[in-house]
């Protein structure tokens, strides 16, 4: 049952995703080995929205994912997250008591990649909108090293994926994952002691996740940087150029993605909001103002749009069916569906 409803959300949510994003790039997916159990390590700016992307355009793979226990309250919501192979991980501000739970955790991560799973997790174990691979945590190391422990046969890899968006708490978006070349884990364990191990396999992850993502350096002021970086409306979608201007101190070689502005687009963006007031309007005034954390803002949004977008076009068919209006009138939806997508991809 649970496999059905995964096989069914998947395509769903991808669709959803192509409505609400004007473009969604994934590179380099032919790396992922699909013969050897994998642990994806991506960086994290965009909280549910960066599994959930990888989750929906993934090809041939149903991964694992590690996430943060709070979100796990039982019931109901319990099975989806269950039936989504969500897997909880507990942290200090859960409770210290809570942490030896985590054993258990480690524990099924090394039995599922000992039979050729795929897992998913952050290594920065928390998520910020900032520009910067910020520095990692050990708890992934800790399930690579209890892994390979626990099955000494395996031929388990590690690959860093990188995350651009190009304007993650924005609407419309655009995104690119970069997926790099496999790491292979087991060489790691020869690199020293207890110490050494972990912090090895941080740098070499750290290293690719610098070049895979757009990375302003902890030496340079960041907010003074990331306005030199706006001022030229760099494309964030491609990193390695961002990242080489910011290297090399000469970023008139970096791509641009000019600003859309100017009466045309405003009225354009007036009709969408007319057009779907009652939608708009109450995500403006009530659903916004439930977002706790911009990080959150477009994981709300995205969720919101999927279940109240399909609601107002099922109300207007409803007043269509009621007042007894000629059923042409039902090709209305269509146009406001191929509408408003228009705006997202186009905008």
């Amino acid at each position: 049952m649970k496999k059905l409803f995964y096989s069914l959300l998947k395509p769903l949510i991808r669709f959803g995703f192509f409505c609400y994003y004007q473009e969604v790039r994934m590179h380099g997916m032919e790396q992922i080995p699909d013969d050897r159990p994998v642990v994806f390590l991506p960086n994290h700016q965009n909280a549910l929205l960066d599994p959930l992307l990888i989750a929906a355009y993934i090809r041939g793979s149903r991964p694992y994912f590690l996430t943060r226990s709070d979100v796990f309250r039982g019931g109901v919501l319990g099975w989806i997250f269950d039936a989504l192979r969500m897997i909880p991980i507990y942290r200090l501000r859960d409770g210290r008591e809570t942490l030896s739970r985590n054993q258990e955790i480690f524990d099924r991560c090394a039995s599922l990649l000992g039979r050729g799973e795929q897992l998913l997790l952050f290594p920065e174990a928390n998520h910020n909108l900032r520009r910067q691979v910020r520095p990692l945590s050990k708890g992934f190391t800790r399930i690579v090293i209890h892994t390979l422990r626990q099955n000494p046969e395996t031929d388990l890899v590690l690959l860093p994926v990188g995350i651009n968006y190009h304007r993650a708490a924005g609407f419309p978006d655009r995104v690119a994952f970069y997926f790099d070349a496999p790491i292979q884990a087991r060489p790691f364990l020869s690199a020293g002691d207890a110490n050494e191990v972990p912090r090895e396999m941080k740098k070499a992850v750290s290293r690719r996740l610098r070049k895979l993502t757009t990375h302003i350096p902890p030496e340079r002021n960041y907010e003074e940087t990331l306005a030199t970086l706006e001022s030229g409306s760099p494309d964030w979608l491609q990193p390695g150029p961002v990242n080489k201007g910011l290297q090399g101190g000469d970023l008139s070689g970096m791509p641009r993605i000019p600003g859309r502005s100017g009466i045309g687009y405003r009225i354009w963006e007036s009709a969408v909001r007319l057009l779907n007031f009652p939608a708009w309007i109450l995500w403006r005034w009530i659903a916004r103002n439930k977002v706790w954390e911009p990080e959150f803002m477009s994981t709300f949004r995205f969720l919101y749009a999927l279940l109240a977008f399909p609601v107002y076009l099922a109300l207007i068919a409803l007043a269509i069916r009621i007042s007894g209006a000629d059923p042409l009138y039902y090709w209305s939806l269509a146009g406001l569906f191929l509408f408003n997508l228009a705006y997202v991809k186009y905008r």
